[in-house]
């Protein structure tokens, strides 16, 4: 039996522009602030088929119980351009954060008034919140309303910002967590080109995502002995000065002339946000049965392991991982008590200097 479609008036229809470059239809029970998007043409049921009548119906009173309420805040902020040009990865965090059944932003806070955002008193409690969910989740969570309040007092709907400077609680080390060789070797013969192009590059350079991502021919400079790569790093603003190595060489001259960036996507362009370059690894990780636990993030930990290893200095391993002096001691001494390659150096020391004795 053919499913019959019944026409609906009073449809608010927007198109928008995703980060990726694609468009998306919406459609909205009423218009304005607070205004929610019931539908949209990603979804499994087509316009006028009963699972959009139902949608629709439940959305036409949202935005009316919303007024006033700080979930009238959240509701803006979700259809807002700021956060619609946001990735889809962090489009999807920021909504689990905000719409999570037990522990979301909407479950403890929205159906309290606005105002309670404009009580110094509610940075205490937004604390004891992100404590009480506890580790990176908490975190993570305090982050996203920050975000969400900032937003809303960029654009006055609220007065005060009590949430600037909180500090994160949770402090991740993954300084036991590197890529060996063999893992890499097989990444690399396994992965697509483009793919395998993104690992090829952060193990030689440890540069962070963002900075690979941004990585082209205008930060080669020659040495007298090679080249080297010389960027400003994004998080740290501090000047990497990276050799180039046999292996990061190929993947330059491999480049295409006209291509502005060293890594892009299958279709030759850019990468729209840096987590795409950690997703596409993570994805190919698995597909290839590599150890689970690792990540992009983890080829600067080699990069570092490979400087010590190559008995560089502090100094050199600071200034070409573009990290301070201070920094780099620190890092490199979890990484030395923690390599494998390190011990076995070690013993073969050891070994050597008995049988001299």
């Amino acid at each position: 039996m053919k499913m019959v479609k019944i026409p609906v008036k009073g449809i608010n229809r927007i198109r928008r522009k995703l980060a990726d470059g694609s468009t998306r239809e919406y459609h909205y029970a009423t218009r304005g602030r607070g205004a929610v998007p019931f539908w949209n043409d990603s979804m499994s049921f087509a316009i006028g088929s009963p699972e959009y009548l139902a949608a629709l119906s439940a959305a036409r009173p949202v935005a009316d119980m919303a007024k006033g309420l700080f979930r009238e805040v959240l509701l803006d902020f979700t259809t807002s351009q700021d956060f619609l040009r946001l990735s889809q990865r962090t489009q999807a965090d920021m909504r689990n954060s905000i719409f999570h059944p037990t522990s979301g932003i909407d479950h403890k806070f929205g159906a309290g008034p606005r105002s309670i955002f404009e009580d110094p008193r509610i940075r205490g409690v937004v604390l004891k919140w992100r404590d009480d969910i506890g580790g990176k989740v908490g975190d993570d969570r305090m982050r996203h309303l920050q975000r969400i309040v900032g937003w809303a007092h960029d654009r006055t709907t609220l007065r005060q910002n009590h949430l600037t400077k909180l500090k994160s609680m949770y402090r991740s080390n993954r300084s036991e967590v590197f890529w060996t060789e063999p893992e890499i070797e097989a990444f690399i013969s396994g992965a697509p080109p483009h793919i395998a192009r993104i690992l090829i590059a952060a193990t030689e350079t440890g540069l962070r995502p963002g900075d690979l991502a941004q990585l082209g021919r205008a930060h080669i400079h020659p040495t007298p002995g090679g080249q080297r790569i010389v960027v400003w790093t994004a998080k740290r603003k501090r000047l990497a000065s990276i050799p180039v190595t046999v292996r990061m060489a190929a993947l330059i001259a491999d480049t295409p002339v006209g291509q502005s960036q060293f890594i892009v996507n299958k279709s030759g362009q850019p990468y729209q946000h840096e987590n795409y370059l950690g997703d596409a690894v993570s994805q190919w990780r698995d597909k290839l049965g590599i150890r689970s636990d690792l990540r992009l993030y983890d080829a600067r930990g080699t990069a570092a392991t490979r400087l010590l290893w190559a008995d560089a200095s502090l100094k050199e391993i600071a200034t070409c991982m573009g990290w301070s002096i201070k920094h780099a001691s620190e890092v490199i001494g979890r990484y030395a008590a923690l390599s494998p390659e390190m011990s076995d150096g070690i013993a073969q020391k050891l070994e050597a200097a008995r049988k001299r004795s």
